[in-house]
């Protein structure tokens, strides 16, 4: 056999330098791999292979292994072992092979090894959990949200069938038998082992044959969502029984409410809402907090056609916004979280062919203005969720304690809106301008409270004279929960006017501790004087020597003047006969 050819046909290069650094032997390999062309055989190695790590073999005697380096954008690796001939080495032998396949492999490889450690650490950082079983119901992977929810390590559960762990009781039911029946993705709610209750998805994975290889289910814990989700029925069930109570009251109160006014102003205005009412125009009531403008839309109410049927207040103000739009316009079945199956009236549905009372309008949402204007022009609207349209059959009156054309000039409220709301507009003006209805007003209130408490209270002259002369800014309400106060709190037959809040008193806003009712004798009036101030000290101190003290004077003589003007009280007695006997 020809060794030279033999040598020639080796599939990986091999080089042979001898002691001195020339080329003994370099097969076509080593050549083709190197690049060389021609004969290189008894040349210096460092002309051809200037940059080879074999020199280090001739510096060290020790073999230089898997050296890669690129070679015309191949990867070349490379191997220097040394010949020795007893102690002296003689040459060096160099094997290359080019692994630029195998290269990209390990690159590929390597990359593979990061992503799957990624994907680890995403596939057990969720918070849902992710179970893989194969296309017979064996369990291949479980995240760590697995072990959360059934109390045992993923471990532990790998390898095992999905009916034997269903036995075991640590969920059930299972829900891989039935997506490899139905072959289709399905979502079913299961009790694990805990008591917890998971909603779980699970997703078929076919191959190319249409079998099932996998079964990747999802699970999410909805214990805390299901309890909540009962909350919400209860409240719901509990605010329409509100609802029906509140429906009740109002009622009661059409059938008891009334205007109580003797003003020229009011009969005016009593007498336009009378008018107003024979028809369905649009109404709009302004006036100050407390005037009663709620009063004067359920009068034009009970004067109308429609007094039979329903009248609902709404309180723009007081809903949530994110409520409101579902309490007006109501909502279809399944509208949103929560919502009820077979959906919910509005109550501008429920007032059907009754009247809706809008009141503090003012506050209503742009974009809830825009549904309620076309309620007003095309009696109709759709329910959250809904795509019919459902006729409504209501009259809607207004109200607004603000200046609405100012809220149009700053874009607030809609314009249009405006104009179709103010169709016929009432504007009720404040007590302090309709004074000669203060003293129907508190002998109506006092009527009510003496029936509700049955308590008996007379207000005294001097002290209407003063309820006259305040400015009540919080208007017909103000008054009314002035006199349940002094009803409640003052325990003589009349109510003085030592018996009113100070701010009524000294409605002029100064410093002054007196009021004079009118002009008499200096005398009388310095005598009124010392009663009255005798009077507030004796209700706020309830002791003479404290009352000497926030007077400064003698207690004798709060003693004595005290029996000057007949000021006594039986919780003192004891006190008064004692200094009587000294």
């Amino acid at each position: 056999m020809n060794y030279e050819a033999g040598f020639q046909e080796i599939y990986h290069g091999v080089l042979m330098v001898d002691s001195n650094g020339y080329i003994l032997a370099c097969n076509k390999a080593a050549k083709e791999l190197l690049g060389i062309d021609g004969q290189v055989v008894g040349e210096k190695a460092r002309e051809v292979l200037p940059d080879s790590a074999m020199y280090e073999v001739f510096e060290t005697g020790m073999p230089v292994l898997n050296n890669k380096v690129d070679i015309g954008g191949r990867v070349i690796l490379s191997n220097h072992k040394p010949v020795f001939e007893g102690d002296k080495l003689t040459g060096v032998v160099t094997s290359f092979q080019d692994i630029t396949d195998l290269d990209v492999v390990a690159q590929e490889l390597e990359a593979t090894k990061k992503l799957n450690k990624e994907l680890e650490a995403i596939f057990n950082s969720s918070y849902d959990e992710i179970y893989v079983t194969d296309g017979e119901g064996f369990t291949l992977r479980v995240n760590k949200a697995g072990e959360r929810f059934y109390g045992i390590k993923a471990e532990e559960m790998v390898g095992r069938h999905v009916n034997e762990l269903e036995k075991l009781g640590l969920f059930s039911p299972s829900i891989t038998p039935q997506v490899l029946k139905s072959k289709k993705r399905t979502t079913l709610i299961q009790t694990t082992k805990s008591g917890q209750k998971i909603i779980v998805t699970a997703n078929p994975v076919f191959d190319e044959k249409g079998q099932i290889i996998r079964v990747v289910t999802n699970s999410r814990d909805i214990t805390e969502l299901s309890s909540l989700r009962q909350r919400l029925e209860d409240t719901e069930k509990l605010m329409e029984n509100y609802r029906s109570e509140i429906a009740k009251l109002r009622k009661e109160r059409i059938k008891t409410s009334e205007i109580i006014s003797k003003s020229a102003t009011m009969q005016q205005i009593l007498a336009l809402a009378g008018k107003v009412a024979g028809v369905d125009s649009t109404v709009l009531i302004e006036g100050e907090s407390g005037v009663g403008k709620g009063v004067v839309a359920l009068k034009i109410h009970q004067l109308s056609k429609r007094s039979e049927s329903p009248f609902i207040t709404i309180n723009c103000g007081a809903i949530p916004e994110d409520l409101m739009e579902s309490e007006l316009f109501g909502y279809e079945g399944g509208a949103f979280t929560g919502a009820k199956k077979e959906g919910k009236k509005g109550l501008l549905e429920t007032a059907s062919n009754g009247t809706v009372f809008l009141d503090e309008i003012s506050e209503l949402p742009l974009n809830l203005q825009v549904k309620l204007l076309h309620v007003i022009q095309d009696r109709r609207l759709r329910r959250v969720g809904g795509n019919d349209n459902i006729d409504v059959n209501a009259r809607i009156i207004a109200a607004t304690n603000r200046n609405i054309p100012r809220l149009v000039k700053e874009r607030k409220f809609r314009e249009d809106l405006y104009y179709r709301l103010n169709v016929v507009p009432l504007i009720v003006p404040p007590l302090r301008h309709r004074k000669e209805d203060i003293p129907v007003l508190v002998e109506h209130f006092l009527e009510a409270f003496l029936e509700k408490y049955e308590i008996h209270k007379k207000i005294a002259p001097e002290t209407l004279d003063l309820l006259l002369n305040y400015n009540w800014p919080g208007n017909v309400r103000e008054l009314e929960n002035l006199v349940e106060r002094v009803v409640v709190t003052v325990d003589s037959l009349e109510v003085l006017p030592m018996h009113l809040p100070d701010y009524i008193l000294h409605t002029d806003g100064s410093s002054a501790k007196v009021f004079i009712m009118d002009i008499c004798p200096l005398r009388n009036a310095t005598d009124e004087l010392e009663r009255q101030l005798l009077n507030k000290a004796l209700i706020k101190f309830q002791n003479t020597y404290k009352m000497a003290d926030a007077l400064e004077v003698n207690q004798s003589t709060i003693v004595r003047k005290m029996h000057r003007y007949g000021i006594l009280k039986d919780s003192i007695q004891l006190e008064l006969k004692e200094f009587d006997n000294i």
